[in-house]
């Protein structure tokens, strides 16, 4: 009888341990997430002031959706910011994808006009390859400033293209694929935005 006593006293004390184990790692797992989650929020926000002047994402009506459009790179959902001027949208801040970069998909903030003119573009992540393809990353190089004030028409216009293929844009040297990626998603991403004042059925 004692020993049986024994017995279920040490299975109730490696229970519990192991009860008590998994909450705490739970809970590691839990703090964990939220501040990965939160350290990318705050990391957005200074993308966000990088691709829109202060002046006039302060002076707007800001609205944020969730949205999926395969012109965004893929079909998950994406944030999108736009910003009101009198009720009637004027400006986009909208999250994109290029999924065919050398190393994988590249994550980027996009803001433009509704009219189709870019205001500035941001890299948030990519696995491009160092010393080649991670020219597209601020902190490397100034090569994504090259699209502010470009404007898209439609998706036939030649100004949003690498030079070696009539456009406006520099590739790299030794890399093709990394801004050619990037340069097609910024382009779609526009046109997205164009297609806005359709899609949410707003004034422009």
């Amino acid at each position: 009888m004692k020993y049986l006593k024994k017995i279920l006293k040490n299975s109730f004390i490696m229970s519990f341990f192991s009860v008590l184990s998994l909450c705490i790692v739970g809970y590691i797992n839990y703090i964990t997430k939220n501040q990965i989650k939160n350290q990318k929020e705050e990391e957005k926000k200074i993308f966000i002031q990088q691709v829109i002047p202060y002046s006039i994402y302060n002076s707007y009506e800001k609205k944020k959706y969730l949205v999926e459009n395969e012109l965004l790179g893929d079909l998950k959902k994406h944030n999108l910011w736009l910003l009101f001027q009198d009720k009637i949208a004027k400006v986009a801040i909208v999250e994109s994808t290029a999924p065919d970069g050398y190393s994988g998909s590249i994550y980027m903030l996009v803001a433009a006009y509704l009219n189709g003119k870019i205001i500035g573009v941001r890299v948030l992540s990519h696995k491009e390859t160092p010393g080649i393809g991670d020219k597209i990353d601020i902190s490397i190089s100034n090569w994504i400033t090259k699209f502010k004030d470009l404007s898209v028409i439609n998706e036939q216009d030649n100004h949003v293209l690498l030079k070696k293929y009539g456009g406006q844009i520099d590739q790299f040297t030794g890399a093709t694929i990394t801004p050619q990626a990037v340069t097609n998603a910024i382009k779609r991403t526009v046109i997205f935005i164009k297609r806005i004042p359709l899609i949410f059925s707003l004034k422009r």
